[in-house]
């Protein structure tokens, strides 16, 4: 839907789509799959576990992934080698969709985790995230976050989102008994449907009644609002990254400029990612990246 489409809504209309969006999420059958397949080919790929075809003791972990390995060949993500099973281009394709939308999230979605909405900014270094604001005596946080929100308006599915993130944080696929913890099926991931569902929401943003000449402000034209900023925001910094002058030069040698860069440790190692060369599509608020259009679960619109 054009913006000339959704500015023509009525208030009616206005919340009516807002309700829908807010309506609590529930994990499908295919979801869990997604994450077992995902967590197993990103421990293979990345960390270096084995999956032996016949494994020595039945009751160990790799023993306990028997029925999920053979699915998995079944699929063609996994092939079956000589002594262990190998990942197939389909696996290796999934993996780089993976490696892409986590980049996505990182260059793109971050951004949406740290929102100032009564002073219309985001996150600066040197802020505090958890930084309290007081409001008729009693403590707010001042940063919401609306990655969900973002997500949900865009009609991308949340949920490998914040898989990718509990991925990222090691409270996935990280402990000693993980290849057990899959036979937990929904239940394992029952903390992502949690995140989703105790996300700020559109309904969540119309009930903070803002207004303005024409009277209240719905939920949409405040996300609307943030995903153009951000989405400015990120394009100004990363212009600012390609246009960082080098302290090398030969006019500039004698200054002495310590930086000091703090790096989260990436998730996916060897996968390249290109980004964009400019930002133009994400001027559209509902633009959506390729890395997350398999993941489109409904049309809002």
């Amino acid at each position: 839907m054009s913006a000339v489409d959704f500015d023509a809504l009525s208030w009616e209309e206005l919340m009516a789509f807002e309700a829908e969006q807010s309506k609590p999420l529930q994990l499908e059958p295919e979801d869990i799959q997604r994450f077992h397949r995902r967590t197993v080919l990103y421990k293979v790929d990345q960390q270096g576990y084995k999956l032996p075809l016949v494994p020595e003791d039945p009751n160990a972990g790799a023993g306990f992934l028997t029925d999920l390995l053979q699915e998995m060949a079944g699929e063609d993500y996994l092939s079956i080698g000589s002594r262990e099973y190998e990942i197939t281009r389909k696996g290796r394709d999934e993996l780089e969709a993976m490696a892409e939308q986590y980049h996505s999230l990182v260059q793109h979605f971050d951004i949406f985790a740290h929102v100032d909405l009564d002073n219309s900014c985001f996150l600066e270094p040197g802020d505090d995230p958890h930084e309290q604001v007081m409001i008729e005596g009693q403590p707010y946080p001042r940063f919401v976050d609306l990655r969900v929100a973002v997500m949900r308006f865009k009609g991308v599915s949340p949920f490998d989102m914040v898989f990718l993130n509990l991925l990222r944080e090691g409270r996935i696929g990280a402990g000693d008994n993980w290849e057990f913890d899959l036979a937990l099926g929904q239940a394992l991931y029952a903390e992502i449907e949690e995140i989703v569902n105790s996300a700020y929401t559109l309904s969540d943003l119309t009930a903070l009644g803002k207004s303005n000449e024409h009277g209240p402000i719905p939920g949409s034209d405040i996300l609307r609002d943030v995903i153009l900023a951000g989405n400015q925001i990120n394009e100004e910094r990363q212009l600012a990254l390609q246009a960082e002058k080098r302290y090398d030069e030969p006019e500039t040698a004698q200054i002495q400029v310590e930086v000091v860069h703090h790096h989260e440790a990436p998730l996916f190692v060897d996968y390249g990612y290109a980004g964009r060369e400019h930002y133009a599509d994400y001027r559209d608020p509902f633009y959506v990246e390729p890395a997350w259009r398999r993941h489109r679960y409904r049309r809002w619109f």
